[in-house]
């Protein structure tokens, strides 16, 4: 069977097979977007082929925007649109496609990143991601009058070889004890937001239980990702035997 242009073969051979249902398929989609305009149609269709990983689906509705007046600028911030739902790697290999087409919109669209304190010219490690409207940079969930010592819980109830999350301020934080040592990161993994606290202790890593992302609970670095961590905290067992983190 010869492949149409700019069809899949795959749909092609559903439209013969299955007539009724293809036609039924088409007619709900075409009545879903009735009231978008193409450009608006087009920029949800780069999300949602995120979300499904199709690459070949990306490359024709990045096309399409552009044609129907999308930037690069809303494109981008399309595929980030897709991060809830997709998670990290999801994402980054879709701007790995974007930009393998060579499209001239997106030459010169990176600007330079400062130097920070974790080194110069690193913008620092990935941290637990903040809700959504939060003006402040990835990983940074600090609120104001969080820092001090934050009494979370008893020593109790963290046994060797345990994990616990905990609430600290604003942060969300994940206990372990590792024979007589007690363990602090982010909660939250940045790959697509698995609770750390719900992982599995292998050594001095866990591993999301998610997607199996492993983090070393002294460090806050991601095994394998380099550039990718989660915040690390002071813990330590106070007055009253209370569990108690430090934010700065």
């Amino acid at each position: 069977m010869a492949k149409p242009k700019g069809e899949s073969r795959g749909l092609a051979f559903l439209t013969q097979a299955r007539p009724a249902a293809v036609q039924h398929l088409l007619k709900f989609f075409g009545e879903s977007a009735r009231h978008l305009d193409p450009k608006t149609r087009f920029l949800i269709s780069i999300v949602t082929k995120v979300i499904s990983n199709s690459q070949r689906g990306l490359r024709q509705y990045v096309r399409r925007a552009l044609r129907e007046g999308a930037s690069a600028d809303e494109i981008l911030d399309a595929v980030l649109c897709a991060y809830p739902c997709a998670g990290l790697t999801k994402v980054v290999d879709a701007v790995d496609v974007i930009l393998d087409l060579g499209l001239p919109e997106f030459e010169n669209l990176t600007v330079p990143i400062e130097p920070s304190s974790a080194g110069e010219g690193d913008p620092g490690p990935v941290g637990d991601p903040g809700p959504v409207g939060d003006p402040g940079p990835v990983g940074d969930d600090r609120s104001a009058g969080d820092g001090g010592w934050h009494a979370v819980a008893d020593a109790g109830e963290l046994p060797p070889g345990g994990s616990l999350q905990v609430s600290a301020g604003a942060r969300d934080i994940a206990l372990f004890r590792i024979g007589d040592e007690l363990f602090a990161i982010g909660n939250v993994c940045p790959h697509a937001g698995g609770s750390l606290a719900e992982g599995s202790l292998e050594d001095h890593g866990v591993v999301c239980p998610l997607h199996a992302w492993k983090f070393d609970v002294r460090s806050g670095e991601c095994a394998g990702m380099k550039g990718v961590s989660v915040q690390t905290y002071s813990v330590r067992v106070g007055e009253q035997d209370k569990i108690e983190v430090r934010l700065p």
